[in-house]
Formats: structure tokens, C-alpha cells, sequence
């Protein structure tokens, strides 16, 4: 399965469309719970720096981990089955409350709140959704990215993660 299948202009307005209802849903959640926060975007070389580190740590990592075995799976049935899809999206959300306990503690609070594992199996749900209709990972991981980087640059997250 060519994982980084680059997709075709279809598969980019798909795209396109799921990250704009993941902001429907998503940013007045946020917001109406006082989850996300607007802040002043940092600095153009800060901004950088995060927008690099969330591209590798945890837009690829997490897309590999979580959506790549869907796409494997997928090579070889025509429907990935719906366990499987289940599985993927409840160990993607178990997965940050686990990550905080063991390599950030600093992140319980943020990682552990309902509203960010809400917002977390939403991002999931349409990550996976993407990986599956386009048979590529590239939109999940450009999604990925660019709902952390905007999280990061506008909308509140604490500076540690």
C-alpha cells in the first residue's frame, strides 16, 4: 500500500471539505466551552518552529500510528471493517491521556479533559475518514497538522505541549 500515495485534485476537495466541518463542529465547541481561548498568534519565527515540530511530532507520528493500519488493512478488503475503524479511533483518543501520563505529565490537565478528548475523537473521526476515501494519508496528516498549529497559534493551547 503506498501510504503516501500523493492524492488527486478529488481526493484534495474532500479534504477540504471534512476540515471545514471539523471547524463547524469543532471551534464553537470549543469555544462556547471555554476549551479554546483566542490568543494573539506568536512570533513568525516561533510559529515556525512550532508548525515544524507538529508536522513530524504529532501530525506523521500519530497518522502512521492511528490511520496507516487502516490503509493496510484496506489493500486487502474492499470495507476495512467497522472494529477495526472503532479500534483505531478509541486507541487514537486513549492514547493522549496515556501519553500525558507517561511522557508529558505536564499535559494531564489538558489531555485528560473531556472537552479535548471530545474534540480529539472528532479530529479521529475525520482524520480516519479522510485516510479511507482518499487512500492516502497525506490529508490526514496535513488536517492533523493544521488543526494542532492553528490550536497552538490561536487558540489557546498551553505553551509546554
Amino acid at each position: 500500500m503506498q501510504l503516501f500515495r500523493f492524492p488527486c485534485a478529488q481526493d484534495w476537495r474532500f479534504a477540504l471539505y471534512c476540515s471545514l466541518g471539523f471547524m463547524v463542529l469543532a471551534l464553537p465547541f470549543g469555544l462556547a466551552s471555554g476549551f479554546y481561548q483566542w490568543t494573539a498568534p506568536p512570533s513568525g519565527l516561533s510559529l515556525l518552529r512550532t508548525a515544524v515540530i507538529a508536522f513530524f511530532l504529532p501530525a506523521v507520528f500519530e497518522e502512521l500510528v492511528f490511520r496507516g493500519p487502516l490503509l493496510w488493512a484496506q489493500t486487502n478488503l474492499d470495507e476495512v471493517p467497522a472494529w477495526a475503524i472503532g479500534l483505531s479511533l478509541a486507541a487514537f483518543v486513549a492514547w493522549h491521556p496515556i501519553n500525558a501520563h507517561t511522557l508529558l505529565p505536564q499535559a494531564d490537565p489538558v489531555f485528560l479533559d473531556v472537552r479535548f478528548l471530545a474534540i480529539a475523537a472528532l479530529l479521529g473521526a475525520v482524520a480516519t475518514l479522510m485516510a479511507l476515501k482518499t487512500r492516502s494519508l497525506w490529508p490526514p496528516i496535513l488536517f492533523h497538522w493544521s488543526v494542532v498549529v492553528g490550536w497552538k497559534a490561536t487558540l489557546g493551547a498551553p505553551g509546554f505541549l
